[in-house]
């Protein structure tokens, strides 16, 4: 669709302009950017010419020049659709999802028909916990495109964020019936399958899915987190080899595929054919995102002097009495999950998995680009801030379970939080997982994450970096806030469960109930990836499992060992 209108620009820009949308709609960006650049060497004054070369600037990757075009294009015309979807756009990708879901409120205000921009205010809602709005928007963006398949995946997302497994379910379901090779709703069908315990049928949905398609390693990588194998030549093994050493193989599927073999080869007793997988998984990903322990030596750092027992316990509401969450924490891959697998056992408990609100909460308001995203002094933030994390926090877990007497928040980093959970919840319990140090950084390294939460994962000198600043910050809490938090060893817990068990409902002052005892019988819903690990009796094959790679993770088992916080 041109945007030529002859009031408005000379006929040397028309024709010009006729040339760069042809060359943009053929999809040849380098001549449709030169000609758009020739337009706004002329000054021109239609905010489309700008829009149109900032998406070109944006599709590769010139971040910074499509926001400033997006920006003089408003400054030509304050409510225009395109510039402000751009920046809304660029938001999403630096996740900063408020400032986003104000461009794409302010786009629907200018036009409330772009289905993309419902789309991705719902997107960007979702991000932020807000699950009613987020489906509200979603549901608007498939009001104006009821065939608009990525608000229909979108839609099938918000459901399993709420726990409606059966309606995402029935929805991936219908688009199967609409189309049989529509290999992402197999693939989603086979999550749900997963996180419900019901292995072999997620089983069937991540064969179908890359049978259909070979080149889905993210059905590859999830299919064989939860299958065992006991062969070499299981053709599935042999499959993903074959995708593995095609040339010119995306990144994302090299890494997927490498973190699914080292799994099969570990499967397999092949300790140095999985760590080479390993190395290559890692080293990728680790390239990636081109992190140092700088960043967050820095923050940990800060938090251990900003939270101490006196500014905490000054600015405590009292006011709070609820007992309803049990917050579990520690490292990653610590126990977390069969902890909470334990707890939600139990008639008066409900496993939330792991909950981003109160993290959100505790982040959102008090870091700041002024304080260099670093916590200020305490007394320094408004008394009615500190009072919205409980309250908040409250409402959002009542959403989740309003009969439960508990509910479980199983997010790991919550351990950087504690100083604001004593805060918001005096009288909250806190659960620590502690596992032993090399093992919990093997299983670490062995994870290919979903999320970049965890950059410090890929490279092993960071990895043993990071767990001492994390005993550096437990040593913090524990010396500060002596008996307010219970630690549980999963090496103890592996080795005598009913006690260990026991325990734990003591320490959350709960009555025994047998049902502990067969936590993994149970039907709770589990999203994580110790979905597979934690449908089993209590093993042992994981304790002292990082003396079969002993050879090769020496970087970081010399940081383990290190004096040096």
């Amino acid at each position: 669709m041109t945007f030529i209108n002859k009031h408005t620009i000379s006929n040397e820009q028309r024709d010009c302009l006729l040339r760069a949308e042809k060359a943009n709609s053929a999809g040849n960006l380098n001549i449709a950017e030169s000609e758009y650049r020739k337009l706004i060497a002329t000054q021109i004054k239609l905010p489309q010419v700008y829009t149109q070369l900032a998406l070109i600037c944006a599709k590769t990757n010139r971040i910074n020049e499509a926001k400033g075009l997006w920006m003089f294009a408003l400054k030509l015309s304050p409510d225009f659709p395109d510039a402000l979807l751009g920046l809304g756009d660029i938001c999403k990708f630096e996740r900063d999802f408020k400032k986003a879901i104000s461009y794409y409120q302010q786009a629907i205000s200018s036009n409330p028909k772009i289905a993309p921009a419902h789309l991705n205010l719902s997107f960007s809602f979702l991000q932020l916990g807000m699950l009613d709005e987020s489906e509200q928007s979603c549901l608007k963006a498939l009001k104006l495109l009821p065939n608009y398949i990525q608000a229909q995946d979108h839609l099938g997302q918000i459901y399993i964020a709420k726990g409606n497994l059966d309606k995402a379910q029935a929805l991936y379901e219908n688009q199967l019936i609409e189309n049989k090779q529509n290999v992402k709703a197999l693939y989603t069908l086979g999550n749900i399958f997963k996180s419900q315990g019901k292995l072999e049928q997620a089983k069937e949905n991540y064969q179908n899915a890359f049978s259909i398609y070979p080149e889905y390693s993210q059905a590859h990588f999830t299919y064989a987190s939860i299958n065992k194998y006991v062969d070499v030549n299981d053709p599935h093994i042999q499959s993903m080899l074959a995708q593995y050493t095609k040339p010119n193989l995306p990144t994302e599927n090299k890494i997927q595929l490498s973190f699914a073999l080292a799994k099969a080869y570990e499967d397999l007793k092949d300790f140095k054919g999985a760590f080479n997988y390993l190395k290559t998984g890692n080293n990728l990903r680790h390239e990636r995102n081109n992190y140092t322990i700088e960043s967050d030596e820095k923050f940990i750092k800060n938090i251990i002097k900003t939270f101490t027992k006196e500014s905490v316990e000054s600015l405590q509401i009292k006011a709070q009495t609820s007992t309803k969450p049990i917050f579990i924490i520690g490292m990653p891959r610590s126990g977390t999950t069969l902890v909470e697998k334990i707890l939600a056992s139990h008639s008066e408990v409900y496993g939330a998995g792991e909950l981003e609100h109160f993290f959100k909460l505790s982040t959102d308001d008090f870091l700041t680009e002024e304080t260099d995203y670093l916590f200020a002094p305490l007394n320094t933030y408004a008394k009615d801030k500190l009072e919205n994390i409980g309250k908040s926090y409250l409402k959002q877990i009542e959403l989740l379970s309003s009969d439960a007497g508990y509910v479980t928040d199983k997010l790991p980093f919550n351990m950087l939080m504690v100083g604001f959970i004593k805060i918001a919840f005096p009288n909250a319990k806190i659960i620590h997982c502690v596992r032993n140090a090399q093992d919990n950084c093997l299983s670490i390294f062995k994870k290919n994450f979903t999320t970049d939460n965890y950059r410090f994962a890929y490279n092993l000198k960071t990895l043993g970096q990071f767990h001492k600043l994390y005993q550096s910050l437990m040593e913090h809490w524990h010396s500060n806030f002596p008996n307010a938090i219970y630690d549980i060893e999963y090496e103890t817990l592996i080795k005598s469960p009913e006690q260990e068990i026991k325990n734990l409902i003591t320490a959350c002052e709960l009555n025994w109930e047998e049902s502990c005892m067969d936590f993994h019988q149970t039907d709770a819903v589990i999203k994580t990836a110790s979905a597979y690990q934690v449908r089993q009796p209590i093993y042992d094959t994981s304790v002292g499992l990082w003396k079969n790679y002993e050879e090769n993770i020496s970087e970081l088992l010399v940081e383990l060992d290190s004096k040096e916080n």
